[in-house]
């Protein structure tokens, strides 16, 4: 006879309906042990179950979920390994007296683009491990693909640590001030159709040797900003060194409605980096945000058909960076090699110190951004000075997914100059 035992924390999973369960907080908590352990559970039980294991990329998957869901085969003393085939090339589980079954999928595919999720047939149980490392846009197509008819419930396991206070998966929550200054509590929203269990090491002290309790407690003095965020799960504003903080967000049918001079502003992707397109409005120190354009390999053509099918047209100013060949394709663009589109297109100002300079006037500006520019929150939340010896923040900001960063630092240092 095969027997589980649960931490009592994750009870109410069992007889929830809501179709999405958070199971979030700090390191240590046992979340991804509690996820695998429920759907060896499940995949062993006589209902129909098909499960799917997701994360970023598929190979997150092979030394994660999968190795941990072996693991608690293994460990099961009731378990009897010839009922499971185990494909190690593909990361799937067939319970053989049932049918039933475990499935891998990644969100990215190769060279960093979107795969094509299409339905997961079948599936009643999704468990992602790291969500907010998942895009917004990406995890709706998928919970989009989940319409089975086999099971009287779906249920969308999320498991995440607290990532900073203007992720998109807070959009289901109200945040609220704690004691710690610069750090809030989440609390689900009652119209959510969510069930958020939320812990820390605390409620798995069982399962923890002393010394790792100890180490994490030793980073309240060592590190105040990974234990209240890590280890306490309490939600941050970002990154340690953040360069900009106090952005708000803007609805697109508001940013629409704001009648108001408006320019384009691209970075070219070059080694797999994507290519950034930002539309930018502004009256006096207020400027307007919103993301276009965020894909990887883009040709001349390719890129040209993208801004035409945005509404930019001839008229319409374009600033781009001119480096790292970027000139070649602003003279691409000017001229409409590609079927005839022409753009008004010209190089952004740049020089020395132009970097700091742009930095500080977008400091000094109050920032609205549109609440579905993903890739441009992503980057807001990350942002941030490099670090010297003694990690503190130095004047030079870190050159690493920051492409729309550098769009609205553009606007800064051509607006004046070029228009």
């Amino acid at each position: 006879m095969i027997e589980f035992h649960f931490n009592e924390i994750y009870a109410s999973v069992f007889t929830t309906d809501k179709r999405i369960i958070d199971i979030r907080g700090g390191r240590g908590r046992g979340g991804s042990h509690f996820g695998t352990d429920y759907f060896l559970f499940l995949l062993t039980q006589a209902n129909y179950f098909r499960g799917y294991f997701i994360r970023k990329t598929l190979n997150d998957i092979k030394t994660s979920l999968f190795q941990d869901i072996k693991d608690r085969i293994y460990e099961n003393p009731g378990i009897d390994i010839n009922d499971f085939h185990i494909n190690q090339n593909n990361y799937s589980l067939l319970y053989k007296p049932t049918g039933n079954m475990i499935i891998s999928k990644g969100i990215t595919g190769s060279k960093g683009r979107t795969a094509k999720m299409k339905s997961l047939a079948g599936a009643t149980h999704v468990l992602i491990e790291e969500a907010d490392e998942i895009d917004e846009q990406s995890f709706a197509q998928l919970n989009l693909s989940l319409r089975t008819t086999k099971s009287e419930h779906i249920q969308i396991i999320r498991i995440y640590n607290q990532p900073p206070r203007h992720h998109w998966i807070y959009k289901d929550y109200n945040l609220i001030e704690t004691d710690v200054k610069g750090y809030y509590r989440a609390e689900v929203k009652a119209t959510s159709d969510i069930l958020s269990i939320f812990s820390t090491y605390h409620a798995n002290m069982d399962n923890l040797h002393p010394s790792t309790v100890r180490e994490f407690e030793a980073f309240k003095e060592s590190d105040p900003d990974y234990y209240y965020n890590q280890i306490l799960g309490l939600v941050g504003e970002g990154a340690k060194g953040r360069v900009y903080s106090g952005w708000e967000h803007i609805s697109n049918a508001a940013f629409e409605a704001l009648e108001l001079p408006h320019a384009y502003i691209m970075d070219f992707g070059y080694g797999g980096a994507p290519t950034a397109v930002i539309e930018v409005k502004w009256h006096k120190d207020c400027r307007y945000i919103r993301e276009l354009i965020y894909s990887r390999d883009l040709d001349s053509l390719e890129l040209a058909r993208m801004l035409r099918a945005k509404g930019i047209s001839e008229q319409d100013m374009v600033v781009a960076d001119y480096g790292s060949g970027g000139n070649i394709r602003i003279a691409e663009l000017r001229r409409g090699t590609y079927d005839g589109l022409r753009y008004n297109i010209r190089a952004t100002v740049k020089g020395s110190g132009s970097v700091q300079a742009g930095i500080s006037k977008v400091k000094s500006a109050k920032v609205y951004m549109t609440e579905d520019s993903a890739n441009g929150w992503a980057e807001y939340q990350e942002y941030c000075w490099l670090l010297d010896a003694n990690g503190n923040p130095t004047d030079q900001p870190k050159k690493e997914n920051d492409h729309i960063m550098d769009c609205i630092r553009y606007f800064e240092q051509a607006k004046g100059i070029l228009f």
